[in-house]
């Protein structure tokens, strides 16, 4: 339940599965302490006018890029030229663009794949939590 949505009360999840809102609660705890880092958002990109995403292979030089706003998300990986892969956030295409030559010097781009607002199919991992949590 939680997974699904992590608002949902002690006391809703009790009477859901028939157990006290206390049992709930050190249930809760238990999972906080070991399993959940913290809990998202999951916003609503195109309300809030990102509408072009990119995927960008590259060697980073200068690691303070990482702490940059319109980075989403970041894996680090060990190639030759490729030392993360970045997934990043933009208004516009122009906005894309100055972020690109505002980088130069800190990293270089191998490749960089651009996808539109319409092309995000799915932005949530719970169907992947669910399933490792099954087992």
């Amino acid at each position: 339940m939680l997974i699904d949505n992590a608002r949902t009360s002690d006391s809703e999840i009790a009477s859901q599965i028939k157990i006290s809102p206390q049992a709930v609660r050190k249930i809760r705890l238990k999972l906080e302490n070991e399993y959940i880092n913290e809990y998202r958002t999951i916003p609503n990109y195109e309300k809030l006018g990102i509408t072009v995403f990119a995927v960008a292979q590259m060697k980073v030089l200068n690691r303070e890029i990482l702490n940059n706003k319109h980075l989403i998300g970041a894996f680090e990986i060990n190639e030759a030229n490729i030392t993360h892969i970045l997934i990043l956030g933009f208004k516009s295409l122009e906005e894309l663009d100055e972020y690109k030559i505002r980088l130069s010097g800190n990293a270089e781009i191998q490749r960089m794949d651009v996808i539109s607002m319409k092309g995000l199919l799915k932005n949530s991992p719970v169907e992947l939590f669910k399933e490792q949590l099954s087992h």
